[in-house]
C-alpha cells in the first residue's frame, strides 16, 4: 500500500511553497492564539489515570515523534489530564512550520473552546517516507496527553489535505485511525486515490475551490472517491456553485460532503466553524 503522487503534481507543489508562503518567513511573526476553556463537561472523564501523561498543558512546544518530526499541541486552557478529550491533528501546507500552521489555520481558540486538544506538525516534503512520518503524530500526541481513540480527526490544506487524505488511505497500520478527514485544496487525485483500498472512515469532507489553478477540480474528484468507499449514492458535483452538498445513502451512517468555494489555493477557506460542526456530527452548514 503506498501514496501515489504525479511528479507534475509534486513540482507545482514545490513552487507554490516557494511562492504563495514563503514569503511570510520575512515578514515579522503574527502573535500565537490563545487557547480556550472548555469546561467540564467535554469528553470523557476518568478515562486516564493520575500521571498517566506526561503532556504539558496549555501550550507544549516539545512534543516530538520518534522520528523527531516537530510538534505543537494546543489544549484547552482548563485541560485536566485524567479526562479524554477528541483530538484535531493539523498538518500543514507546503511551506509552514507547526507555528506558521497554526497562525494559517486560525483553528486554534474555536477548537479547544469545543474541548479539542489540537495538534500541528511541521512539514515534511511530500514523499512515502513524509507520510509514514507524519501518520505518527496522531499516536504520539494520544501517548502524552488525554485523547478519546474514538474521537479523532484530520484536518489540512493543500499538502496538509493531501496528507490527511493520504494518511488515511495509504497508512492503515499507523495505530490510529480518524473518525473524520477535512480536507482543503488537497493536490491528490481520484487515480491517485483509486490505487489504494478504501479506508474506513465515518466522514469525509472535502472542500476546493472552482478558482484553484493549481489543482484545478482536483476535489470533485476526491469526493467521488470518497462517496464510493462509503457506498453512498453517486452525487452530481458539476452543477455545484458555492456551498456544500452531502452524498446520500451512504452505508452504516457514515457521511460524505463537498463544499465549492470560490478563493484562489492559497486561502484557507472561512469556514471553520462549519469543519467543527461536521467533525462533531452537526448539519453542514455553507461557507
Amino acid at each position: 500500500m503506498r501514496l501515489s503522487l504525479s511528479r507534475l503534481a509534486i513540482a507545482l507543489i514545490a513552487a507554490f511553497a516557494l511562492t504563495a508562503f514563503g514569503v511570510r518567513f520575512f515578514l515579522p511573526a503574527p502573535a500565537r492564539p490563545d487557547a480556550a476553556s472548555a469546561g467540564l463537561d467535554v469528553g470523557v472523564a476518568s478515562a486516564c489515570s493520575p500521571g498517566s501523561r506526561a503532556g504539558q498543558a496549555g501550550l507544549d512546544d516539545s512534543v516530538k515523534t520518534a522520528d523527531g518530526l516537530k510538534i505543537t499541541v494546543r489544549t484547552p486552557s482548563d485541560y485536566d489530564p485524567t479526562r479524554a478529550y477528541p483530538l484535531l491533528v493539523v498538518y500543514p501546507p507546503a511551506g509552514q512550520d507547526r507555528r506558521g500552521a497554526e497562525i494559517f489555520y486560525g483553528l486554534t481558540t474555536e477548537a479547544t473552546g469545543r474541548g479539542f486538544i489540537v495538534a500541528y506538525s511541521d512539514h515534511l516534503r511530500l514523499s512515502r517516507q513524509a507520510v509514514s512520518q507524519q501518520a505518527k503524530v496522531a499516536s504520539t500526541v494520544e501517548s502524552l496527553f488525554c485523547v478519546d481513540p474514538a474521537s479523532i480527526a484530520y484536518v489540512g490544506h493543500s499538502d496538509g489535505a493531501t496528507m490527511a487524505e493520504g494518511i488515511t488511505a495509504s497508512v492503515p497500520d499507523s495505530g490510529v485511525a480518524p473518525r473524520a478527514i477535512v480536507a482543503s485544496a488537497a493536490g491528490i487525485t481520484r487515480e491517485d486515490l483509486d490505487t489504494l483500498p478504501c479506508p474506513s472512515v465515518a466522514s469525509v469532507l472535502i472542500v476546493h475551490s472552482r478558482a484553484d489553478a493549481l489543482f484545478p477540480d482536483f476535489g470533485r474528484g476526491a469526493a467521488a472517491y470518497w462517496g464510493q468507499c462509503a457506498a453512498c449514492a453517486p452525487l452530481d458535483l458539476e452543477g455545484i456553485a458555492e456551498g456544500c452538498r452531502d452524498f446520500s445513502g451512504c452505508a452504516a451512517g457514515r457521511r460524505v460532503a463537498y463544499c465549492e468555494t470560490g478563493g484562489p489555493h492559497s486561502r484557507w477557506p472561512g469556514m471553520n466553524a462549519a469543519m467543527l460542526d461536521f467533525i462533531q456530527g452537526a448539519a453542514a452548514k455553507s461557507p
